[in-house]
């Protein structure tokens, strides 16, 4: 894989309340000059502790197993950090928070948002005319998770590992605060390398909890 030195986060952090619907999208920062910062959270809790054990990284005959061995990664880097409480800046601290579980329409709305990304060679938590939908509500919507009541979404783009990237969200305040989040119960992870696209490396994490 091609190394890539733009590195960029972003996570929308968006709350969801039976009755009450807020359409403030977040915000936006930039931690450094080549760090964007934007958090999308609808609020989902999801509790796995090991993702050896329960993350299937075959690719489940439609995603290249490698990304798919990386995608686990990710979910046991969030679980060990979940795990051990977090000191979020602007977000607060957060107390240890049960493990989160590799769900499958969440794992597929976010492996198809980042190769949507690389493919169009756009970064945003919006995808106007994607073959998904044009946000992601719409994206998690449209891989069958629909019966909702928190979801949340963090995306990256240049980080050429696993660490790496769960390592630049934690550092962000925004997108931090969506993996500490306790009231996330589920989570999907999706990777994908797309060669000839402005960043290479794309990561989506989708948080959610379900009624």
């Amino acid at each position: 894989m091609k190394d890539h030195s733009p590195i960029a986060l972003l996570a929308l952090l968006f709350f969801f309340n039976p009755g009450a619907c807020s359409d403030d999208p977040g915000w936006e920062t930039g931690s450094d000059s080549d760090s964007d910062s934007d958090s999308d959270s609808d609020s989902d809790s999801d509790s796995d502790g090991d993702s050896d054990s329960d993350c299937d990284v075959s690719g489940d005959g439609y995603w290249d197993a490698a990304w798919a061995e990386w995608e686990c990664e990710v979910l046991d880097l969030t679980n060990q950090y979940r795990s051990q409480g977090a000191n979020c800046g602007s977000e607060g601290t957060f107390a240890a928070a049960p493990p989160l579980v590799m769900q499958d329409e969440l794992r597929e709305a976010a492996r198809f948002h980042s190769q949507d990304m690389g493919e169009r060679s756009f970064f945003s938590h919006d995808s106007p005319g994607g073959p998904n939908g044009d946000d992601m509500t719409e994206r998690i919507e449209t891989a069958g998770y629909t019966d909702w009541q928190t979801i949340g979404e963090n995306i990256a783009a240049g980080q050429t590992s696993p660490s790496e990237v769960v390592s630049g969200w934690m550092a962000s305040d925004g997108h931090c605060s969506n993996i500490m989040e306790p009231a996330f119960e589920e989570i999907g992870v999706g990777y994908a390398y797309v060669t000839g696209s402005p960043m290479g490396h794309y990561w989506t994490q989708d948080f959610g909890a379900q009624f």
